[in-house]
């Protein structure tokens, strides 16, 4: 569910109100940059002291520390650094202030509630500040204390997000997130019989005083992990994302596409499967995406002959692997590698053949539906040659990309990347493209990319709320146990227990979300599922991810139904077709481990120490032989399972070539060898037989 904000222009009253937001939101990516810039900031003043001080480098090392310290310019920086960018209070508190503000401001249309906006917004900073302000006396050394004005301010900075939360995204976030408030209360008052959900008595008044301390005195809730993560690490690739869309550089990946796979099969669906797969790289969220890119690609799927529900399908699917795209991702990726105390960049490699298996098996879903349907490719004059000046227009992708790979994997600081990779950003934009020379271009940008930022900010602080109140109120705790008791069961059933969970979770709450609480669960019994963390909790993404296309809640092929003019349950399920390699992927990276872990190998190719981490597998324990046997394996049955899917590969297939074709597929991928290897042997040979098959059995129906 979107906002007014979202739907609909302002009226002339509320046009004020528009251009306070819009300040806000271009102050509010001044703060994100600021922060990224932190590190190349202090290596800078470093810099310039070192070349200006005549004989810097024949002092000792101690004395360079002091002279860094008492020079003018470094402790100004040093005072600036301990004044704004070091205290927790306003790296986690004022990306909220402001993105309540920037959002409240504009969330009324009607003018008789402008005044409700105002008021809503005086209330939100005002609740937020006092919470920074108390966090700058922990900071100070002061214990965390519960006072009087913090019974006021924490219920209504709670409702206030609840509120926006509702407004932005619609009642089962905020539904499920007040199930665990009214839980928290309530939990100890259940009978036995209730089970896990039975915990310790305590009045109102204690139960009240240990939320306050744990989620306002502190660092929890609202303003645990998840939120600082983002503002930590995310916000930085929001902006680096919005300033390459607003750069012109949209159209020009869609230009693209179109001049890659139009000429396939099927080619403007290919393209659509394309464009939303590069899109996702910079966005990494799945309805967005949706809404963005679905708009261009959906009517021409449909125009090319495809039936609406597969042509929304095609979108939402499509733009779904944009979560486990490399190198930006979903925040989702940010919180694994907050959680497993992971560097980002070795997700980051971890993610590329799961990738690469999520939009090979889409390709062939669409392939196969192409050839049944006697749709080909697009015509010429639909994907026309690319320019001279657009083929040098094409490295507003190469130089940003690029630069913010080199950072993540050289220099792994993900801030420092995603800083040096908008400067990047900017500086190819305004030279490649000559409107994003203009003021009015780069302030719409930001604009954008501080409203983007904003609705993350939100949806995320609610996020944090529901997984402290499931930390806080001991449900989580004794979750794991019952999970580490199931768990001493066979590998299989854990593996598909968690997978459910994750999502019907996934149904109605973002994969963020979905992920935590799972996650939460799995907590005291990862070790004793025996699978590294990693790998489990890459397992839950992608099935967290895969919840936004699966029925009967699937949000991302919802988003695409209007503009296909489909119905969404059936979208839902073709989405759900189309993407069947997302909910294959994870059980053979589980049972595969090669497919996440032979690549770190890069690391030891260019000069690094081999990857050692309690996080990840031994990379030596698997071997050449091993990897390539699965990309082999993978592709081979995700060739039999799509076109037994589809009931189609150079002509119709008979119902027992589809039964026999499923059955190989998935043997192929068992982790047993000698099951796996005959298997892909048998399918090798009926795709070389279907096609006397098909002639014996006659013509096949058009």
């Amino acid at each position: 569910m979107t906002s007014e904000v979202e739907t609909s222009p302002p009226p002339r009253g509320a046009l004020f109100e528009k251009h306070v937001a819009d300040v806000i939101a271009a102050l509010f990516v001044a703060v994100i940059v600021l922060y990224a810039a932190s590190g190349p900031l202090n290596e800078f003043i470093r810099w310039v002291i070192e070349t200006t001080t005549p004989a810097f480098d024949e002092m000792s090392r101690r004395d360079q520390r002091v002279f860094l310290r008492e020079h003018w310019l470094g402790a100004a920086h040093r005072a600036f650094e301990q004044g704004f960018l070091l205290p927790t209070g306003l790296i986690i508190g004022l990306p909220i202030v402001l993105s309540f503000a920037i959002t409240l401001l504009t969330l009324h249309r009607k003018p008789g509630l402008r005044a409700v906006n105002w008021a809503l917004t005086a209330l939100a900073v005002s609740a937020f500040t006092s919470w920074i302000v108390a966090i700058f006396a922990s900071d100070a050394g002061i214990l965390p204390t519960a006072r009087g004005i913090d019974y006021v301010m924490f219920p209504l900075a709670t409702a206030i997000t609840l509120y926006l939360t509702w407004r932005l995204f619609g009642g089962f976030i905020v539904g499920f997130c007040l199930f665990w408030v009214v839980y928290f209360f309530v939990k100890g008052w259940l009978p036995d019989w209730t089970g896990i959900l039975a915990g310790s008595e305590a009045t109102f008044s204690q139960n009240l005083r240990q939320m306050i301390l744990q989620f306002w005195a502190q660092t929890g809730g609202m303003f645990g992990q998840p939120i600082q993560v983002v503002t930590g690490n995310v916000l930085i690739f929001i902006v680096f994302g919005a300033v390459l869309m607003a750069s012109g550089a949209g159209d020009l990946l869609m230009k693209i596409a179109n001049r890659l796979t139009g000429g396939l099969t099927g080619g403007a669906a290919h393209a659509s499967v394309a464009s939303s797969a590069l899109f996702g790289t910079l966005s990494g969220a799945a309805i967005s995406n949706v809404v963005s890119t679905g708009v261009m690609t959906i009517p021409v799927i449909r125009k090319a002959g495809f039936k609406p529900a597969f042509a929304g399908a095609v979108e939402a699917a499509a733009s779904t692997g944009g979560q486990i795209m490399p190198p930006v991702m979903g925040v989702v990726a940010f919180f694994v590698a907050g959680q497993i105390g992971l560097e980002y960049r070795y997700i980051v490699v971890a993610a590329i053949i799961p990738a690469i298996f999520y939009y090979l098996g889409t390709f062939l879903a669409v392939y196969f539906e192409a050839r049944k349907r006697g749709v080909g490719a697009l015509p010429a004059s639909e994907r026309p040659k690319l320019t001279r000046s657009e083929w040098v227009q094409c490295l507003v992708f190469v130089i940003p990309l690029g630069t913010l790979s080199y950072f993540l994997f050289a220099q792994p600081s993900v801030p420092k990347a995603g800083f040096y990779g908008l400067i990047a950003a900017l500086a190819s934009a305004s030279l490649l493209f000559r409107d994003f020379r203009s003021g009015r271009r780069l302030w719409t940008a930001f604009v954008d990319a501080g409203r983007m930022a904003a609705t993350i900010v939100i949806i995320v602080t609610a996020i944090g709320l529901i997984v402290g109140l499931i930390q806080t109120s001991g449900f989580a705790g004794r979750l794991s146990q019952l999970l580490a008791e199931v768990a001493d069961g066979p590998l299989p059933l854990v593996l598909l227990v968690v997978a459910l969970g994750a999502i019907v979770l996934g149904m109605g709450l973002p994969p963020g979300a979905t992920y935590f609480i799972i996650v939460i669960a799995l907590s005291s019994g990862i070790d004793t599922v025996g699978i590294a963390p990693l790998t489990l909790h890459l397992f839950v993404v992608v099935f967290a991810m895969m919840s936004t296309v699966t029925p009967p809640v699937a949000l991302a092929a919802f988003a695409a139904a209007p503009i296909a003019g489909a119905d969404p349950i059936k979208t839902g399920f073709e989405a759900a077709k189309i993407s069947l390699a997302g909910f294959l992927i994870p059980f053979v990276f589980v049972y595969h481990p090669a497919v996440l872990y032979k690549l770190q190998v890069i690391f030891e190719w260019f000069g690094e120490d081999r990857v050692n981490s309690r996080a990840m597998i031994d990379i030596a324990t698997v071997t050449w032989f091993d990897f390539f046997w699965i990309l082999g394996a993978f592709t081979l049955a995700m060739w039999l399972i799509a076109s037994a899917l589809a009931g189609f590969d150079r002509s119709r297939l008979s119902v027992v070539e589809r039964a026999l074709r499923l059955t190989l597929g998935g043997a192929v991928l068992l982790p047993q060898l000698a099951i796996a290897a005959p298997a892909a042997g048998l399918g090798l040979a009926l795709l070389l037989a279907s096609p006397r098959l098909a002639r014996r059995a006659g013509p096949a129906a058009p």
